[in-house]
C-alpha cells in the first residue's frame, strides 16, 4: 500500500493506492444509494401507516389493536429529566471525493 502526497487535494491529505480498499469504497458507495432509496421508500410507507393510525389514536390508548396481522400499541411515555457522559471517541468520514 504505497501513500503519496496529492497537494491539489489538501496540504495534509495523501492518496494511497490499494485497490482493494478502492473496490471496497465504490461497493460501500453504490450500497449506500439504494440504503437511501429503501430509507426513503420506508419513510413514506410509515409517515402513511401512522397517518392512518392516527384516527385510532383513542382506542390505541386501551390496548392492542389488530390490524390484519399487525398488532398496534401506543405506550405513553412521561415527561423526565436526563443525564449523561461520553467517552471519548473517533470517528471516519468517507465522502465522494469532488471531480
Amino acid at each position: 500500500m504505497a501513500a503519496r502526497p496529492e497537494p491539489q487535494t489538501a496540504l495534509d491529505e495523501v492518496v494511497v493506492d490499494d485497490a482493494n480498499i478502492e473496490a471496497a469504497l465504490e461497493q460501500r458507495e453504490r450500497a449506500k444509494g439504494v440504503a437511501s432509496n429503501s430509507r426513503k421508500a420506508y419513510e413514506n410507507a410509515d409517515a402513511q401507516a401512522r397517518g392512518f393510525l392516527q384516527a385510532l389514536e383513542r382506542q390505541l390508548g386501551e390496548g392492542p389493536v389488530r390490524v390484519g396481522r399487525f398488532v398496534v400499541e401506543l405506550k405513553r411515555r412521561e415527561a423526565r429529566a436526563v443525564a449523561f457522559e461520553t467517552d471519548a471517541s473517533s470517528r471516519v468520514s468517507i465522502r465522494v471525493a469532488k471531480s
